[in-house]
């Protein structure tokens, strides 16, 4: 049995939310703007760096050692529960 204090399920809370919402805010924003938004610019590209600026100063406050290990441990995260979901899918499709 898990503890109430899990900090990986809470890892893995977190990380669905904020992945989620932002990409519910960025799809939004893609479809809802006009096609001349960003002239010469793609719209993506440009969201892209509004979005780390936005970010930038938590991250700062951090401080880079911070910044790179979580990188690195959402890097890993991706690679592993991409991997473990699509090995569930394909024994679930091939019931």
């Amino acid at each position: 049995m898990r503890s109430t204090d899990d900090k990986v399920k809470e890892f893995t809370e977190q990380l669905l939310r904020t992945g989620l919402a932002l990409t519910d805010v960025l799809s939004t924003l893609l479809e809802d703007l006009p096609e001349d938004a960003f002239p010469g610019e793609q719209p993506a590209e440009v969201l892209v760096e509004m979005l780390t600026g936005t970010l930038r100063p938590v991250a700062d406050a951090a401080g880079e050692r911070a910044v790179r290990e979580a990188t690195a441990l959402l890097a890993a995260a991706h690679e592993r529960g991409v991997a473990d979901l699509r090995a569930a899918a394909e024994l679930a499709s091939d019931r």
